[in-house]
């Protein structure tokens, strides 16, 4: 039984091994490859950078984005982090709210302005 005991060990960790590691990775590719086919013109996606955009435009490996009005940005399909919703329902929720004040975000500018300039004084 001691030879075989540690011929047992290896077939165990070779077991653990593939249901840790390598089969929860094929589900999750075999979940990328489903939504990526799923893509298409109108949907709301952020790719991995976190740049949220529209589809615009798919071809074989590249996809366009329209990140701002009138502004396109060609990216490879793999750059696609997740899809967020269609251009269609997303016409159809109200905008989201700003959650910043503008006067706050202006006074803050003034700091940095103000640093900038005691900065370069001190170089001089």
């Amino acid at each position: 039984m001691g030879q075989y005991g540690s011929l047992i060990w290896i077939v165990v960790m070779v077991a653990m091994m593939y249901f840790l590691i390598l089969r929860p990775q094929k589900k999750q590719q075999k979940e990328r490859t489903t939504m990526m086919d799923s893509l298409k013109k109108g949907d709301r996606v952020v790719t991995i950078g976190g740049i949220h955009g529209i589809v615009r435009g798919i071809k074989e490996d590249r996809i366009t984005l329209e990140i701002a009005s009138e502004v396109y940005v060609h990216f490879s399909k793999s750059a696609i982090g997740s899809i967020l919703r269609s251009e269609s329902k997303a016409s159809k929720l109200p905008e989201p709210e700003v959650l910043s004040d503008e006067g706050e975000d202006m006074a803050d500018a003034d700091y940095v302005i103000e640093q900038d300039q005691d900065a370069d004084q001190e170089h001089r």
